[in-house]
């Protein structure tokens, strides 16, 4: 088993040091992307061990061998996390290099799998490779951790409208969510992404933050622009199976709450009206086409003033 003394044994020659003037620099650069914090900045904070946070990535030998150091040092972590931290840094070492330096480590000092799966799940995360992430973090034998940090970047970092990948993160390990913002941004993603099933998400929660969602929902189609995209997402929204809380809720948005400014707000009640069956609303008359036409500059079909 390595402890502090085994640091060449461990990471043998420092002749092909990866971590150069350009490959720091990157880190850095993905630091500021990740909200501040790399992943392995959150690992060592978790341990206990956030004074490494500032040895990390080493600018040159003595300061890698001082952050092992550190990490072996410790008395608030348990080897398998002193060695997962270690396991991480190797693959610095085989990224750089072509090696295989952190698998053969982690064989000889018996790192469990889910231990190194979640560590390259991790390490891809700070590399900015969400896609191949996922591959590891998905993992079934793991246990859900650092899970409003990973949805979080992943929303945050979502292109073109593409938020795939943090819905098959959320999707895939059902994991409990702790801070409202990560909520938050979960189901902007999920009502960017599909109305129905962004409505079927504020359901599954208690009645508080239930109708707080319900109303971010109507107020995130709504939000979006006027045209064939936003208006079929209108037409999803205003077709829901609504209770009787639920269409309240939806008239008091848009009546009188923070729905009430939008410029679409009235054809959206009278989308509602329609497809419940109602012809009209405060008098007025309209059909599907008429109405949704008209959502899309946003005069509902009525003859403009």
């Amino acid at each position: 088993m390595p402890g502090p003394s085994q640091f060449e044994e461990v990471f043998g020659s420092l002749d092909q040091f990866p971590y150069d003037r350009s490959f720091v620099q990157h880190m850095e650069s993905s630091r500021r992307s990740l909200e501040g914090s790399l992943f392995i900045d959150r690992v060592l904070k978790a341990l206990n061990l956030s004074r490494a946070t500032s040895q990390y990535p080493p600018k040159n030998g003595d300061a890698l061998r001082q952050l092992y150091q550190h990490i072996f040092e410790s008395k608030n972590a348990t080897i398998h996390h002193k060695l997962s931290v270690v396991f991480y840094l190797l693959l610095d070492f085989d990224a750089r290099n072509g090696t295989t330096q952190a698998e053969a480590f982690a064989q000889r000092d018996s790192i469990p799998k889910k231990y190194r799966i979640f560590m390259k799940g991790l390490w891809h995360m700070d590399s900015l490779q969400f896609d191949l992430a996922l591959q590891y973090l998905t993992h079934p034998s793991l246990e859900p951790d650092f899970v409003d940090d990973i949805i979080t970047v992943l929303v945050r970092h979502a292109k073109n409208g593409d938020y795939s990948l943090p819905l098959a993160y959320y999707h895939t390990v059902q994991p409990m969510i702790q801070s409202s913002a990560a909520l938050e941004l979960l189901f902007d993603a999920l009502a960017r992404s599909n109305v129905v099933d962004a409505f079927q998400f504020s359901r599954s929660h208690a009645d508080f933050m239930r109708r707080q969602l319900f109303q971010r929902l109507i107020l995130s189609v709504l939000g979006s622009g006027r045209n064939d995209e936003s208006a079929e997402r209108a037409l999803d929204l205003t077709s829901l199976p609504f209770d009787s809380e639920e269409e309240q809720w939806f008239k008091e948005c848009l009546e009188s709450g923070d729905g009430k400014r939008l410029v679409v707000a009235k054809d959206t009640l009278l989308m509602r009206r329609i497809a419940t069956g109602h012809s009209g609303y405060g008098g007025e008359a309209g059909t599907w086409g008429v109405v949704l036409e008209g959502f899309k500059t946003g005069n509902g079909g009525r003859p403009q003033a």
